[in-house]
């Protein structure tokens, strides 16, 4: 069967068996990966998937049911089986199914010449890979690497009228090495790419990235403890402070009272310089995309705006609960149901380039890979700082070991004191370089 006879053969089951109303959520995905351990190759794989999620509404209760087999026998036992969660589940007024709104196709987030890409043609890009990071240099090593082609078709159709398909394509590198000389082992360094476009996979690119970043890593030293600044490279930063931002702007989290910005809305949460949009309209993003999980648009969105909490982000339900207007952030697939996440998550960047930005710090760390625990309820953080570098009177001084940071998320945001014109793509996440202020730096 095609995408549309599988989702719409759904949907009339559904309204045969006696739903009030019924969604189902279309998911289709082949993906090709190429992974490479300790420098050598292993075997390539290829792997291809579909599945349904079928969420009814029934006397206003809601169920759901999700489906990885689809001949006819398997989706009415789903479809049923959603129809019986949902008899048994608790009457809640919140729950949904939205309308149809105007939807408009986004461009370069497909590229038809990912239909052509084969193992071949991976294990050709981690090939350059290794010739880049280690081919010139053997003081280097690659831990891990991994290079993925997913083509994904999604689509989705419920009883209030929402017909929707696209297709995406998504070329994702990701690599961990480290570099020795002698007895001196560097740490661990990271490279990571992602891209809707074939043509903008320069693995040859990033594996000198790598290779540099690793032999520079060579001769860290110890530290003493001092309180200072940090400045986050954009890996650092999605993992220490964007995760957490999401997490507290969730407006499920919000309304069930776990969010330390439940009561912050139109406040100060940042420092002036620092803010924040969310926008899955972008052309050519990762994050970008026609519908969210519930069919609804998405459109940009101011989220913080010189250190002002400006808006939630809301799927369908979280939206009725509120009194307010969806803004198109239900995400997953289709073995759950409609959660809540970001889409183009864009931290605005600065004028000054991370030079200029590292000549204002007198004393404090540049921080390119960190490792630790932190509560996105309480903000509070604490872990090592598996790559950087010691900064003294605006250098680069030198690459540092056994060093640890800890201190409150949501109190360093108020402290952001600069931000690099450079920016970088992490997974759905662009931002910039961020420095802080005031950072507990513990040495030896």
């Amino acid at each position: 069967m095609s995408n549309k006879d599988i989702y719409l053969e759904a949907l009339e089951i559904g309204k045969k068996a006696g739903a009030d109303h019924v969604e189902v959520f279309f998911n289709r995905k082949k993906s090709l990966e190429v992974v490479i351990e300790k420098n050598d190759l292993q075997v390539p794989k290829g792997d291809r998937y579909q599945g349904i999620g079928v969420r009814v509404l029934k006397d206003g209760k809601m169920g759901f049911a999700s489906s990885n087999i689809l001949t006819r026998e398997s989706i009415e036992a789903t479809v049923q089986s959603a129809i019986d969660i949902a008899v048994n589940s608790p009457e809640d007024p919140a729950q949904g199914i939205p309308e149809p709104s105007p939807l408009e196709e986004i461009d370069g987030i497909y590229d038809p010449q990912g239909e052509n890409v084969s193992l071949a043609d991976l294990i050709t890009k981690g090939s350059d890979f290794m010739d880049a990071s280690r081919g010139i240099d053997s003081r280097v090593t690659v831990d891990t690497a991994s290079f993925k082609a997913e083509i994904i078709e999604r689509a989705i159709a419920n009883s209030r009228g929402i017909r929707a398909e696209e297709r995406k394509t998504k070329f994702e590198n990701s690599a961990i090495g480290f570099a020795r000389e002698g007895e001196d082992i560097s740490s661990f360094v990271v490279e990571y790419t992602v891209t809707p476009e074939w043509k903008e996979l320069n693995t040859e690119e990033m594996g000198v990235r790598l290779r540099e970043k690793a032999l520079g890593n060579l001769g860290a030293e110890r530290i003493p403890g001092f309180k200072g600044s940090v400045v986050l490279s954009p890996f650092a930063a999605v993992n220490l402070l964007l995760f957490p931002i999401v997490f507290a702007i969730n407006a499920d989290n919000v309304q069930n009272g776990i969010s330390p910005w439940r009561e912050k809305m139109g406040g100060k949460v940042a420092s002036d310089i620092f803010s924040i949009s969310d926008d899955g309209t972008l052309p050519g993003e990762i994050g970008s995309r026609m519908f969210d999980r519930e069919g609804i648009a998405p459109k940009p969105l101011q989220v913080i705006n010189e250190g002002k909490l400006i808006s939630w982000l809301h799927n369908y339900y979280t939206a009725s609960k509120a009194g307010e207007v969806p803004t198109g952030h239900a995400s997953g697939g289709d073995q759950s149901l409609p959660a809540i996440g970001p889409n183009n998550f864009i931290v605005s960047p600065g004028k000054d380039s991370l030079e200029n930005m590292l000549k204002n710090i007198d004393r404090g760390l540049l921080v390119t890979r960190y490792s630790g625990g932190s509560d996105p309820v309480s903000g509070d953080f604490s872990g090592v700082v598996k790559g950087g570098y010691f900064i003294e009177k605006g250098k680069e001084r030198k690459p540092v070991k056994e060093v640890m940071i800890a201190g409150n998320i949501y109190r360093l945001l108020h402290q952001v004191i600069g931000l690099s014109s450079e920016t970088q793509r992490i997974l759905n996440f662009r931002t910039p370089y961020i420095a802080l202020d005031g950072v507990s730096i513990t040495g030896r």
